[in-house]
């Protein structure tokens, strides 16, 4: 395996994971805190660089991941696949204070080389499982690709929405316990 902090051109389908070692309000701070003064971001800054696209960076808290876990969360929520995640399962859900998720869009499709300074702390690089998939298995001739289409960052890097789907079922689950009460109070022998 490649240098985890050297990102290659065009990268998509990985995240990097950093600890962001401040408290909370310090880390919100930076995370939202835009070019000034011609400056680059504190954030790109940090990790040796002079531009960031924030659409694909998060910063959060992952003590607020309860019963998930950070691991939990970079598997189930972004679609990491599990087995890139393996032995750093157990360090990544110890983590609990300010986090940082960079996705490869984060870098303007640029090769860059990650210099993370303190207070950041590397934490890993990891791969989408959609893109172990699309790497196995080649594109059915009857569904050809082409060529000039490039995915979005959102396709590439999100993994589908569950919640709308979920709430759908909770919804006609709900229906169903109401039909059966109903029938059971009002419609008895009479």
């Amino acid at each position: 395996m490649s240098d985890p902090l050297n990102v290659g051109e065009g990268e998509r389908e990985i995240v990097r994971i950093f600890a962001l070692d401040l408290p909370r309000d310090q880390a919100k701070a930076i995370a939202n805190q835009q070019k000034s003064n011609g400056a680059p971001p504190p954030l790109a800054q940090m990790l040796g660089l002079d531009q960031l696209d924030f659409d694909h960076v998060e910063v959060f808290q992952a003590r607020d991941l309860t019963g998930v876990g950070l691991s939990g969360y970079i598997i189930e929520g972004l679609g990491v696949d599990a087995e890139t995640v393996g032995d750093d399962a157990t360090a990544l859900d110890a983590e609990t204070g300010s986090v940082v998720v960079l996705h490869a869009a984060a870098f303007l499709g640029r090769a860059v080389t990650l210099e993370p300074a303190a207070p950041l702390r590397f934490l890993g690089r990891y791969t989408l499982a959609e893109a172990e998939r699309t790497k196995l298995a080649p594109p059915s001739p009857r569904s050809p690709v082409s060529e000039t289409r490039d995915p979005t960052p959102e396709t590439v890097l999100r993994p589908p929405a569950r919640g709308p789907r979920t709430l759908v079922l909770i919804a006609l689950l709900a229906a169903a316990l109401l039909v059966l009460a109903a029938a059971f109070l009002f419609g008895g022998p009479g």
